[in-house]
């Protein structure tokens, strides 16, 4: 993907001060309202349009006994007769949008640069605009106010064909799902979200998944957190997810998990507890949340309990007595509150939050670290990798430096990796079966026995409880008590099984 240069502004172009988002509206047939409306507040023919620099009237006079007090900045639309048709015409039509989008940052860009006299920076000013430098995009506040600002034609592009023929399916303007359309802006030192994005999992989808998805299968089984046109489709539109939605499409085509899964395109959220500069990053769900450990099901696999993260790393379902796989490699939220599914609900370790569960942004304090941008030695870091960083744990003020924190980190790390060693080489000393090409503790997807009725039961929640750690990631940061505890459990399993 290349990056077009803001020193030549693109036609679709945005701005999200605090993370990356797509602005999208959902458009609908019948917009006759807006018809009507816009030669109402845009002349269409710019021989009737107000000249903004027609010379002032010689023979007027000033009124006597007036205050000489300083004019305000001239604000108008009488340039706005090209192809663009600003926020407020899409507005009398997709007005719930309207409402939520003229709250949020992207709505106020344009102030943002004039509050640090940059509104006449070329190299910035094509971000906080509408079509800045494209025919009847921004000129200026006294012609084209109502293009100040990242608004809906900067994602969605010109709309004037749209509300001249409303009722015309193929002049609708495009609904982009892909973090591209974010990029355009969000990009380089100052604001280097989708770079950031590129290098993390979230940017792509697992090859294997992938070709299930495209060949019209595993949309139930993995679409929801592997894809992001499933998971927007079913999770933030409620609408039903067929398993062959996605036949068909070339995998490169494909939207993994880009921003608009995260981020609310339109609407200021308040789901961020901790933000600057009231940017409020627009999170779909809340950054933080601290529901009461559980061991069921029907628990451990609900989303609604868990924070934004925790919407696609949570379990699925599987527990101790499964025998053909072990846990998803998803469970890190279930850890993090200290919990794990049992078949009767009642766990094999007893649950214990986690001591990081204090940390101002839950997930996000270590996993999305961000620095203001200082120099171009030391530019801006938006934290879009997903990538543990120490430096957050000592901004959280419990580590002391990160240097401090890294080496409590990597020492705690490596004495859970050192039992979890072990409780391998245990359990490879299991026999059932005298059949040398199985694994005789494993499950069957694991080279292990077919009649998984051989293996006894403490053996079966040992390997779970393995798995579920490693599964896990962390190897026990996200909640030291808790991982301690089950190995403490995995181990007196072993020694009752005589290994």
């Amino acid at each position: 993907m290349s990056h077009r240069s803001l020193k030549n502004p693109p036609l679709f172009i945005m701005l999200f001060l605090g993370t990356s988002v797509a602005l999208f509206l959902t458009f609908s047939p019948g917009c006759i309202l807006a018809e009507s409306l816009f030669g109402q507040l845009f002349p269409t023919d710019p021989n009737t349009a107000t000249d903004p620099n027609a010379a002032a009237d010689p023979n007027a006079v000033a009124e006597p006994n007036e205050p000489n007090t300083p004019t305000e900045p001239e604000v108008g639309d009488t340039g706005i007769t090209g192809k663009y048709i600003g926020s407020t015409v899409c507005s009398q039509c997709h007005f719930k949008s309207g409402a939520h989008w003229v709250k949020t940052l992207h709505a106020q860009a344009l102030e943002t640069l004039e509050a640090i006299d940059q509104d006449k920076n070329d190299h910035c000013i094509g971000c906080h605009t509408v079509g800045y430098g494209d025919e009847g995009g921004f000129v200026d506040r006294a012609t084209t106010n109502d293009l100040a600002g990242v608004g809906c034609e900067s994602c969605h592009g010109p709309a004037r064909q749209h509300v001249e023929n409303s009722t015309d399916t193929s002049l609708y303007p495009p609904v982009d799902l892909g973090s591209e359309l974010c990029g355009v802006c969000h990009t380089g030192s100052h604001h280097p979200h989708i770079d950031e994005w590129l290098e993390a999992g979230h940017s792509g989808i697992d090859e294997h998944v992938a070709e299930g998805f495209v060949e019209g299968s595993r949309i139930s089984a993995c679409g929801i957190c592997h894809s992001g046109d499933v998971f927007y489709q079913g999770v933030i539109k409620e609408q039903d997810t067929p398993e062959d939605m996605l036949l068909g499409v070339a995998p490169n085509d494909l939207t993994p998990i880009s921003c608009v899964i995260c981020h609310d395109p339109h609407a200021k959220t308040g789901n961020a507890p901790d933000v600057e500069d009231d940017r409020d990053f627009q999170l779909r769900y809340p950054e933080v949340t601290n529901p009461a450990p559980t061991n069921t099901e029907e628990a451990t696999t609900d989303p609604s309990r868990l924070n934004l993260c925790g919407q696609c790393h949570h379990s699925r379902g599987r527990d101790w007595a499964d025998t053909s796989r072990g846990p998803h490699h998803s469970v890190q939220a279930n850890v993090y509150h200290g919990e794990m599914p049992t078949p009767d609900g009642v766990p094999l370790v007893l649950s214990r939050a986690s001591v990081h569960l204090r940390a101002t942004e839950q997930c996000a304090t270590c996993h999305m670290f961000r620095k203001d941008y200082e120099t171009e030695v030391a530019p801006t870091i938006s934290g879009h990798t997903f990538q543990a960083e120490y430096d957050g744990c000592a901004v959280s003020g419990c580590h002391g430096s990160p240097e401090e924190a890294e080496t409590r980190g990597d020492t705690f790390q490596a004495i859970i990796q050192a039992r979890l060693d072990a409780i391998l080489d245990r359990l490879n000393t299991y026999v059932v079966d005298a059949d040398p090409d199985t694994v005789d503790w494993e499950y069957t997807s694991g080279d292990g026995p077919d009649d998984q009725n051989l293996i006894s039961d403490e053996i079966k929640k040992v390997r779970f409880i393995m798995y579920y750690i490693e599964g896990d990631g962390s190897l026990g940061i996200h909640n030291p008590g808790y991982v301690e505890a089950m190995l403490t459990e995995a181990e007196a399993l072993l020694t009752s099984e005589g290994l």
